[in-house]
């Protein structure tokens, strides 16, 4: 029985929640952490940014707790907010677009104060977790009306520009209706517009997002222009060899031959100083995420919960195969983090609440909610109502 007090509308009881844990997706993000702020330490060392290695640590605490809100959160209090939450993104998109000021030719970046918030990774987890809610309940009208918002929002998004979330956001929407089962028009028609369409995006893009193109396409002929970062990374990757260097030993990381290594390059920072191996660790730690994830999303019966997992694990999979490959020439810059190591409060923060909330919905629905489930969408019997 859950106990009364003034927190029951929002939060789970803890106990309740600790009668089956998953451990290893919760380890697994701690490890990252840990791993993000001695990476970034190196990447920083001696530098001007130094103090971005106490400032990761700062992000990562913050991250620990919002991953330990997120876990203690109930799901029909979640479900209550997310409306607001979302449509709240939508203003901020805008926002961010009217009255900030532009930086490094893009406005992405919300100030507040000393923190930076960046709209459109909030209108991500956003997405996912209010068509995961609308797809559980099979709601069609609810769910053509946040097509044509999210159809909204991808525009804001590629205004700013961000043609890298623009994509990932577009690609979160099109696998969680792919998956649904319900409406198999909607993404047969979405796949023919963009597979038509390809061709002539290349027009609407910004001048930078053209060159990075070009870069991936001809490194050879741009290697002092948009290619060389790509090319540095891929230099220090390959100079560290199978074993690496060792800590606070990468010649090229230290030296600062490669641009913007403790953010989107720090994956060569890694690998230059602990090789091959200490990359293939990093690629192990989240694939064995993403596989639980995944396992989840096939092994629940609640729908709402199999679209949490599920869009999780792409989210990340999505950062991961863009963030190593184009530090690898294989994908072209966009500048997407790898999740939870590359320096910024931001991706911390939605990677830990996405984790957080994955780790509530396996202790909910593996354990006590089993028993208590009336059907596969009703509410518990008693705490949910």
């Amino acid at each position: 029985m859950i106990r009364n007090n003034p927190l029951s509308g929002i939060y789970t009881e803890p106990f309740e929640r600790m009668r089956k844990f998953e451990y290893i997706i919760p380890l697994i993000y701690f490890l990252l952490l840990i791993i993000g702020v001695f990476a970034v330490r190196t990447a920083t060392y001696g530098e001007y940014i130094e103090d971005n290695y106490y400032k990761q640590i700062i992000f990562s605490t913050l991250g620990i707790i919002v991953f330990f809100t997120a876990y203690f959160l109930k799901e029909s209090f979640l479900k209550r907010i997310i409306g607001y939450l979302y449509s709240f993104t939508i203003f901020l998109l805008i926002y961010v677009l009217v009255f900030e000021r532009a930086r490094y030719g893009a406005r992405r970046w919300i100030r507040v104060g000393p923190v930076g918030i960046q709209p459109s990774h909030l209108f991500l987890i956003f997405t996912l977790i209010i068509f995961a809610k609308y797809l559980a309940e099979k709601n069609k009208k609810a769910y053509y009306i946040l097509s044509l918002t999210t159809l909204l929002g991808l525009g804001l998004i590629f205004k700013q520009p961000d043609l890298g979330m623009t994509l990932f956001t577009f690609g979160l929407w099109f696998m969680l209706t792919y998956v649904s089962g319900e409406h198999e028009k909607t993404w047969k028609t979405s796949m023919f517009l963009m597979l038509f369409s390809s061709p002539f995006a290349f027009y609407f893009m910004k001048d930078y997002q053209k060159a990075r193109i070009i870069g991936f396409l001809f490194p050879e002929k741009n290697a002092a222009g948009v290619a060389y970062n790509t090319l540095q990374a891929m230099r220090a990757i390959g100079s560290g060899g199978f074993f690496g260097k060792g800590y606070l030993n990468g010649f090229m990381n230290l030296s600062d031959f490669v641009p913007e290594d403790h953010n989107d390059f720090i994956i060569s920072v890694i690998g230059e100083e602990f090789g091959f191996l200490g990359i293939t660790v990093i690629i192990l730690l989240y694939g064995i995420l993403i596989y639980r994830m995944y396992i989840y999303a096939q092994k629940t019966s609640r729908r709402f919960w199999k679209y949490i997992y599920f869009g999780t694990s792409l989210i990340i999979f999505f950062h991961v195969f863009e963030n190593i490959g184009m530090n690898l020439g294989i994908m072209p810059v966009t500048g997407v983090p790898l999740p939870l190591i590359s320096y910024g409060g931001s991706q911390i923060i939605i990677f830990s609440f996405l984790l957080g909330l994955v780790t509530k919905g396996i202790a909910t629905t593996e354990s006590y909610a089993e028993e208590n489930y009336i059907d596969d969408e009703t509410n518990f019997k008693g705490e949910m109502n």
